[in-house]
C-alpha cells in the first residue's frame, strides 16, 4: 500500500489518499469482500476525519504514518470478516455519526431514503406537537434524526431487544435528544392506545428465514438475527404491524415502512385491505421498491 514519491529532499513520503484508496479497494476485491469500494472509502474517510464524499477533493493529500497504520489495521479486520461498521465503531447516517455495534442492525442508505420520505410529510410536521413512534429502533438512527430535525415532535422508540434500546439511548444522549424520546421495550405496537399516534415509522425485519443463510457472511454472522428475520415469507412483522398502526394512528396519521425489494405489491395490498388510503411505493437509489407509505383516512 506504500509507494515513494520523489521529493526535493529525496526522502520517502507516505502515500497519497488516491494511492491508498486504490490499493485498499484492490485488496478487498481480491478477497471477495462485498461493496469493496464503499468500505474502502469509509476506512479512509475515518482516518482523514472527513465524509467519504470529500475524498475526491483530498486525493492528492499525503497520509501520515499513523493514518496509514490505522487504515492497514482496519483493512485486516474487514478481510477477517468483521463488518466495517463494527470495525469503525460508528456509522454516518444523514450527516451524523451514530455508534454502531453488534447490538443492532447496521444503518444503511436505504433507511436514509425512509427518513427523507418521513421528513417530507407535511401533514404530520405541521401539527403543533406530532407524536411519532419508531418501531424497531435499533441504533436509534431514525428516531434521533427525526427528533433533531423536528424539535417540536414527541417521539417514542420501541424495540424488542433491551440491548438495542440501550444503544439507541446512548446515541440519543450523544446527540442531545435523549430527554425528548421515550424508550420502550416491546413487540411492535403492542399495548399502545388506539388513536395515540400521528405517525408510525419502521424498518422492520423483512428478510425471509430461508434467505438468511444466503446473505453475505459479515451480515449473516455478525448482525442480530432478530433484526433481520421476517419469518417464512419475510412478512411476519409487517403483517402484524400494519393493522396495529392503523389502530394506533389518529385519522390523518401516516405509516411509513421500509420493505424488501420484492414486497412492494404485497405490502401495498395489505395496507389497503386494512383501511389505509393514499398508499404509495417509493423506490430506492437502485430502483428497487423500498418504502411504502399510507395514510389513515
Amino acid at each position: 500500500m506504500h509507494r515513494t514519491l520523489k521529493q526535493p529532499s529525496d526522502e520517502p513520503s507516505t502515500p497519497t489518499v488516491h494511492a491508498v484508496l486504490e490499493a485498499t479497494v484492490a485488496a478487498l476485491v481480491s478477497a471477495g469482500v462485498s461493496e469493496s469500494c464503499l468500505k474502502a472509502e469509509y476506512i479512509l474517510s475515518r482516518a482523514l476525519k472527513c465524509h467519504r464524499l470529500e475524498l475526491p477533493s483530498r486525493q492528492n493529500r499525503e497520509l501520515s504514518a499513523g493514518q496509514a497504520g490505522q487504515i492497514s489495521a482496519q483493512v485486516e479486520r474487514v478481510l477477517a470478516g468483521e463488518p466495517i461498521q463494527y470495525v469503525l465503531g460508528d456509522m454516518d447516517f444523514m450527516g451524523r455519526s451514530f455508534k454502531t455495534d453488534s447490538r443492532a442492525l447496521i444503518p444503511r442508505p436505504e433507511t436514509e431514503t425512509l427518513v427523507e420520505n418521513v421528513l417530507a410529510c407535511k401533514d404530520v410536521w405541521s401539527l403543533e406537537v406530532p407524536v411519532v413512534a419508531d418501531v424497531g429502533t435499533g441504533t436509534g438512527c431514525i428516531v434521533v434524526t427525526l427528533a433533531l430535525e423536528q424539535p417540536r415532535g414527541a417521539f417514542l422508540a420501541i424495540d424488542a431487544s433491551p440491548a438495542a434500546l440501550e444503544l439507541a439511548r446512548e446515541n440519543a444522549a450523544t446527540l442531545g435528544v435523549a430527554e425528548r424520546i421515550q424508550f420502550s421495550q416491546g413487540d411492535l405496537l403492542d399495548g399502545l392506545r388506539s388513536g395515540s399516534l400521528d405517525m408510525v415509522v419502521s424498518n422492520p425485519p423483512y428478510v425471509a428465514t430461508a434467505e438468511i443463510e444466503t446473505l453475505q457472511a459479515d451480515i449473516r454472522e455478525h448482525e442480530p438475527r432478530l433484526a433481520l428475520d421476517g419469518g417464512p415469507d419475510g412478512m411476519n412483522a409487517i403483517s402484524k404491524l400494519v393493522p396495529q398502526a392503523f389502530d394506533c394512528l389518529r385519522p390523518g396519521g401516516w405509516l411509513f415502512l421500509e420493505i424488501g425489494e420484492d414486497q412492494g405489491a404485497r405490502v401495498k395490498s395489505l395496507m389497503k385491505k386494512d383501511g389505509f388510503g393514499q398508499v404509495q411505493i417509493q423506490r430506492d437509489l437502485n430502483g428497487h421498491d423500498r418504502i411504502v407509505r399510507g395514510q389513515r383516512l
